[in-house]
């Protein structure tokens, strides 16, 4: 009877076990998709960043007295406020 109690408990050990490696085999991929995903957004806002930056250079250096005046937000209300 005590064989049998240890077997029991040798395989409840080793289902517990090997529920565990399954879910780290699982977090360890979940990790390495999040990684590969925040890369992939690193790339891109890095990107968004320099495209910023040349529209600002291209704002800076347009001459603003052909056409279009500043807007100024305090002197020039939409008609609905």
């Amino acid at each position: 009877m005590t064989k049998q109690k240890n077997l029991n408990d040798q395989a409840s050990f080793s289902a517990h076990l090997e529920d565990l490696q399954v879910r780290i085999t699982f977090l360890d991929d979940l990790v390495e998709q999040l990684n590969e995903q925040v890369t992939r957004q690193h790339i891109e806002i890095m990107d968004l960043k320099k495209q910023m930056q040349l529209l600002y250079q291209r704002v800076e250096s347009a001459d603003l007295s052909e056409g279009i005046a500043a807007f100024d937000p305090m002197t020039n209300r939409p008609p609905h406020y």
